[in-house]
């Protein structure tokens, strides 16, 4: 299954023969068989033709709207959307308390794990007061979980965790990348951007499972859109967005822009890192070897028999820290992919 990364505003689309097809200034872009994507994410003012809109909602193929640097702009509803498989379950769930608070600490403790992880990584070259105070406090607080009083409580810590965490990649970042206020702000536009591709990557897959993206525990009172989703992209903020950040900038041979020209390339080599990432291969602690994306589908299907009873507690994703690698994983080269991407 592909995501289609639309980034250029003057593309032709075209229906033929059960297979998408995209132009770009004459020359065509994608040509894939419908039935083989599974998101469109489109930066930008695209509209999409009525046909592929029609393709989309007879095949349930999610469309996410991003500006040119990340944000949210929304998302193209399905209003045939067939009700979850897995709805009755999740309904009874949100009323167990014991499932709940579970559920909370498991997430909570690896996304703690693997800041910590993450900083252990970067800071073997390189380690200041900061991010060893950060180190520290990270373990005091996976420490002090299990005696948090509810969910409220579990996610106070997980916000102090993140102030104290976030200062510390910043000096990372300053440490790595000359961080001028021109810089840090697109680095910071990079890591939101991150966070929305990772979000909407999850919630392709709670669809596909036929779980319901609403019924969240940890984002149920936030303003948060499909708050589950939200829930569990907390245990690869890390692992994913943050060490793909950090080497993406680390290794920009340019960060100096030249306008919306210089924007656009910029987007476009990071999308080619983000697919990269994915299909990095990591040492899961239960099925081995697999890529990020294999992980991912992973832990959705981990947290849907959790939600059935088919196994006793959810097993979160906690990676290991490998000190005689160079980097926190071992990245894979990124390859244009002329199906996946418009370019330019």
């Amino acid at each position: 299954m592909s995501t289609i990364y639309i980034t250029e505003q003057d593309v032709i689309f075209q229906i033929q023969h059960h297979y998408l097809k995209v132009f770009h200034q004459q020359n065509q872009r994608i040509c894939i068989p419908i039935r083989n994507l599974s998101q469109f994410i489109i930066f930008g003012n695209i509209s999409l033709p009525k046909q592929v809109i029609q393709i989309v909602h007879s095949h349930q193929i999610p469309v996410l709207y991003l500006t040119q640097t990340g944000e949210y702009l929304g998302r193209l509803k399905n209003p045939s959307q067939l009700q979850a498989k897995y709805l009755t379950y999740q309904r009874r769930r949100a009323r167990d308390t014991e499932f709940n608070r579970a559920t909370a600490e498991s997430i909570i403790w690896a996304k703690l794990h693997n800041q910590h992880t993450f900083l252990q990584s970067w800071t073997r070259h390189h380690a200041n007061h900061t991010t060893q105070r950060a180190l520290n406090y990270l373990t005091l607080l996976m420490d002090n979980l299990p005696i948090a009083p509810g969910i409220e409580e579990l996610k106070e810590y997980s916000e102090e965790a993140d102030n104290i965490y976030y200062c510390a990649v910043a000096s990372l970042l300053t440490f790595y990348n000359e961080c001028s206020p021109t810089n840090a702000k697109r680095i910071s536009e990079l890591i939101n951007l991150g966070n929305q591709l990772l979000h909407q990557y999850i919630y392709t897959l709670l669809n596909t499972v036929g779980l319901n993206s609403d019924y969240a525990i940890l984002h149920r009172d936030s303003h948060h859109e499909l708050p589950l989703a939200w829930d569990l992209t907390a245990e690869f903020r890390a692992p994913i967005v943050d060490d793909l950040v950090l080497n993406f900038v680390r290794n920009l041979t340019n960060t100096n822009g030249n306008g919306k020209s210089h924007s656009h390339n910029l987007l476009f080599k990071f999308l080619q890192h983000w697919e990269a990432k994915l299909r990095t291969f990591v040492l899961h602690p239960d099925a081995g070897e697999v890529s990020y994306r294999q992980c991912l589908d992973l832990q959705v299907r981990e947290y849907l028999a959790y939600l059935l009873g088919d196994v006793e507690f959810y097993r979160p994703l906690a990676l290991k820290f490998r000190p005689a690698n160079s980097d926190f994983i071992n990245t894979i080269e990124p390859q244009t992919v002329p199906l996946k991407l418009v370019k330019r």
